[in-house]
């Protein structure tokens, strides 16, 4: 599809609101989940009149029975309410996807802190121009283990890639702790609250988000989850205080475990036309990852990016996929687990693999022993030479896994290949 017809598409979906909601848990006064009861489905006022939660945490007519119990220091999810039957958008209108969080709140949703950002992908499997997505809506995240028991209200917020800028999307559900801790969080970061306006605190222009670009939370927390689409870039909202009124004006700064973006810190987007039309079908997951390692390992151990898309996998096919989407200048460490595979591929590598042109492979030793780093080179086949391109990374051995320090490619479209 070329530029014209895809802003052509862009401007057609941009005049049409979009629709979400969550499954589970199950938000207050949810209706029947059928697509009779869209109504639900909308965002909060443009005004901020009705935020929080649409303003139903506060109605006497509206039960606030926890409707599950999570345990301090488990995984959980919450999840999207898909497509209704016959093949239509139904429940959900997903607008090219977006970005969302998973919030808390203590105070009856005065304040709200994050427990996890997702940073494109959300709703997950979406193309650029398209209300359709994907099968699998299922989102996870951890409690942290020091959460206070007791009741509070989780938040799913979802700020769209196209549509109207003025929606604000939020679902709020009354949820249970147990366990033994005794914090409400205040050392984590803010929920982000924008795409509309609250009086006295966040003004006309202020905390906006970019049409046709996914958000990139300006302060996403300590679990964050960066899913890069097709033809879809990064970009931060405009200035403002993009927070609830209540919340601390400087709350404390979380810097995530690792940050991966196509968006640099001055606001502009890295240009992305490297990523066309070829990649409609498949996205790039990168997670943050804490670990509790022995003393012995090197903090790359710890704190590292995983990288599981099977496109890059030596037996996925050709296309013009490039990494300049992926790594920057500054080399990042990256752990490679799932679908694809756990290593860089070692030996010279044909060309037209692993969803690129030039394939990227290993020339070099991996480390043997615990905790031990070495460097080498990989080099990106051409027709007619192995090694047309190349550049200098890092591997560490973890004991179990390897950790890579990877930075851009030289050129596109090259990509790293693995086994």
């Amino acid at each position: 599809m070329n530029l014209a017809k895809v802003l052509s598409l862009l401007s057609l979906i941009s005049l049409v609101t979009a629709h979400a909601r969550i499954r589970y848990p199950r938000p207050l006064a949810a209706p029947v989940e059928t697509p009779a009861g869209n109504h639900y489905n909308g965002p909060l006022r443009p005004d901020g009149s009705d935020f929080p939660c649409k303003g139903l945490h506060k109605r006497a007519d509206v039960d606030k029975t926890p409707s599950v119990t999570w345990k301090a220091g488990q995984q959980t999810y919450f999840e999207i309410l898909g497509h209704g039957p016959g093949g239509g958008e139904g429940n959900l209108a997903a607008h090219s996807g977006g970005s969302c969080q998973a919030s808390i709140s203590f105070d009856n949703g005065e304040t709200w802190k994050v427990l996890h950002s997702f940073q494109g992908g959300c709703p997950r499997d979406v193309q650029l121009g398209s209300n359709m997505a994907g099968k699998n809506q299922t989102f996870l995240f951890q409690i942290p283990e020091q959460t206070r028991a007791g009741n509070a209200l989780f938040s799913w917020s979802w700020v769209a890639v196209t549509g109207n800028r003025n929606e604000y999307f939020q679902n709020c559900a009354s949820v249970r702790i147990d366990g033994p801790g005794a914090s409400t969080l205040d050392d984590f970061p803010d929920m982000f609250v924008g795409d509309m306006s609250l009086t006295g605190h966040i003004g006309p222009g202020e905390c906006r988000s970019t049409a046709g670009f996914s958000l990139e939370y300006p302060n996403s927390g300590r679990a964050l989850t960066v899913t890069a689409v097709g033809r879809i870039s990064f970009k931060k909202p405009t200035n403002g205080k993009c927070f609830a009124k209540a919340s601390r004006e400087n709350s404390t700064p979380v810097v995530p475990l690792s940050t991966s973006t196509t968006a640099d810190n001055n606001n502009s987007v890295v240009q992305t036309e490297t990523i066309n039309s070829a990649s409609t079908t498949a996205f790039i997951e990168l997670s943050s990852t804490t670990l509790i390692l022995p003393d012995s390992v090197p903090p790359q151990c710890i704190s590292y990016t995983t990288i599981t898309d099977k496109t890059r996998h030596v037996s996925h096919p050709h296309y013009i996929w490039c990494d300049n989407a992926v790594f920057k200048s500054e080399p990042m460490w990256v752990r490679f687990s799932g679908a694809a595979g756990t290593r860089l591929t070692s030996g010279p590598m044909e060309p037209f693999h692993c969803g690129t042109q030039g394939t990227g492979w290993y020339k070099g030793i991996y480390p043997t022993s615990i905790g031990a780093t070495t460097s080498g080179s990989v080099c990106y086949s051409w027709p007619g030479n192995v090694c047309q391109w190349s550049n200098k990374i890092s591997i560490t051995n973890c004991n179990g896994y390897y950790v890579f320090a990877l930075p851009a490619p030289p050129a596109c479209f090259l990509r790293y290949c693995t086994v």
